[in-house]
């Protein structure tokens, strides 16, 4: 489609208006690589005015530089000369550093072949902007982000050594906590039975804690996609693995079908395991927990329920209920470290899914979550 103007309107002088309140820097070369138009903008980016210099000279008298702020450009590696050349360049991006522009300019270039009804290139046009807050903001961005990363690495890193070098003294208290129940039960007197119970109970706690630590600190040193796994023989097992706790709380566990899918083994059989052992332990007074898994496809994952009827979660503390250490508000736990509904959602998204709750008090709760099928 051919662009159509109004011939009383469009006039040398308008056509220059229009060029110079640009926003853009625009260039026009004839075949033979001289400037037919240069605009207002860009020579306030270059620092320079219309030159009638050789195209081999463009690079030192522009001062254009590749990314690196160090090399030079070529003439023939320049998009206005490659244009004329046949060539379409869509935003490459250089570095112009002068005596006019000390301090350097970041521009995207954009440049095609100018040609006629015929198809015969005449010419070259360049487009081109400064994007010099914007490559500033992404490196700023960048130095952030390494950092950040550099700062999860060291904590990561401290977290594993922490849970592993306080396991084997702790394990060492713990055994003396034992001994010291099971040889002076009942001859110490109560108050002294009843400290000894308390220190034991707490320091399986903390034996849990950093077990978990560990764990969450090891996720993201896995591989995400090991093994693949039948989620229906996995939830089997565990439904065997916990079978005291079952038969004690009278729970009932329904299944779908399950798919087989692609993951971390150790990690995958945490995340059900952490759901599971939820939905058991926050049941209601006189009501046995009614448990049932799903699973349903969908175009790119496989989307996991796993519903409950037991107290249920007050909306408020929804999004708290997956940060580490964090206990529902007047609940019992009985010994739980806080950390397994952190653990599942890091296993979870180390594995491309999401983990969301949709729950209300004394209605029950419902734990998604999806796992990618490829």
């Amino acid at each position: 489609m051919s662009v159509q103007t109004n011939p009383n309107l469009v006039n040398p002088e308008t056509l220059r208006l229009i060029l110079d309140n640009m926003v853009d820097g625009v260039l026009v070369l004839d075949d033979q690589g001289k400037f037919i138009v240069y605009n207002k903008t860009a020579a306030q980016i270059t620092g320079r005015t219309i030159t009638d210099s050789r195209v081999n000279d463009w690079p030192e008298h522009f001062g254009i530089f590749k990314p690196d702020q160090k090399t030079i450009c070529r003439a023939d590696e320049l998009p206005l000369v490659r244009a004329l050349h046949g060539e379409a360049i869509c935003q490459e991006e250089a570095w112009i550093c002068n005596e006019n522009v000390p301090d350097g300019v970041w521009v995207s270039i954009s440049a095609a072949p100018l040609k006629d009804e015929s198809g015969k290139i005449i010419g070259g046009i360049g487009v081109f902007r400064d994007v010099s807050e914007q490559k500033q903001s992404a490196q700023e961005i960048k130095r952030f982000a390494s950092t950040l990363a550099k700062s999860h690495a060291e904590l990561q890193s401290l977290a594993f050594a922490v849970s592993h070098e306080l396991q084997e003294p702790l394990s060492r208290v713990t055994s003396y906590l034992n001994l010291l129940s099971i040889r002076y039960k009942d001859r110490l007197g109560s108050d002294a039975d009843e400290f000894i119970n308390t220190v034991t109970a707490s320091s399986k706690v903390i034996e849990g804690m950093l077990d978990d630590l560990w764990i969450y600190a090891r996720v993201t040193m896995q591989e995400s996609y090991a093994h693949e796994i039948s989620c229906t023989g996995l939830i089997d097992d565990l439904i065997h693995e916990l079978d005291n706790k079952i038969v004690a709380t009278g729970a009932r566990i329904k299944r779908d079908v399950l798919p087989i899918v692609k993951a971390n083994k150790s990690q995958i059989h945490y995340l059900f395991k952490s759901l599971l052992n939820n939905a058991i332990d926050f049941r209601k007074k006189d009501l046995a927990p009614a448990i049932e898994v799903r699973a349903a496809s969908r175009n790119d994952d496989w989307l996991f329920s796993i519903s409950d009827n037991g107290i249920g979660i007050d909306p408020t503390e929804h999004s708290d209920i997956f940060k580490l250490f964090h206990r529902l508000k007047d609940k019992p736990e009985g010994g739980r470290t806080g950390m397994g509904l952190a653990i599942a959602k890091k296993i979870v998204e180390h594995h491309g899914g999401q983990l969301w709750l949709e729950s209300k008090p004394s209605q029950g709760s419902t734990f998604y979550f999806t796992l990618p099928k490829r």
